[in-house]
């Protein structure tokens, strides 16, 4: 797990499942540049996002890791893949999950069917251009994921 420790966790908790360091970073400048409070927390492996999401084992502390507000999923991941974590969210109770987008290389249209069909809010195709990826990041987090007031 790595995690941005300069934002306050109050402000809300963006689960980034993405196991590209690049990505993940080109991610967290993109939302620092939206003007969001939410503080990045990144997960290579689909298995240690699921152990947060439970409060299992190291992340039993539901104070010092609390429930993100959002949660942005890449589709190739080493181990469980993307659809296969869609699959166990969908088994899940509403309640305990925030909405799930999809940021993904793939452009592939049964790609996007395929997540939307397992739960998945939204989904993102990356892009390597930064002023792309800041612009999708404003859509993305349109998600439930708290904003920064203008005046602030």
């Amino acid at each position: 797990m790595s995690e941005e420790s300069d934002r306050p966790a109050a402000n809300g908790i963006i689960l980034l499942i993405e196991d590209d360091p690049d990505d993940v970073e080109l991610f967290r400048i993109a939302v620092a540049h939206s003007g969001s409070p939410c503080k990045v927390v990144a997960f290579n492996f689909a298995k240690d996002a699921i152990n947060y999401l439970d409060n299992f084992g190291e992340f039993a502390n539901k104070t010092q890791f609390p429930k993100p507000t959002l949660i942005v999923l890449d589709l190739s991941l080493p181990g469980m893949s993307g659809f296969d974590f869609l699959a166990w969210a969908k088994g899940e109770p509403p309640e305990k999950l925030p909405p799930i987008v999809v940021l993904s290389s793939s452009k592939v249209e049964l790609n996007r069917d395929l997540t939307q069909r397992l739960g998945a809010k939204a989904y993102f195709v990356k892009s390597p251009n930064p002023n792309e990826t800041n612009a999708m990041a404003k859509d993305l987090l349109l998600f439930n994921a708290p904003q920064q007031s203008a005046g602030a």
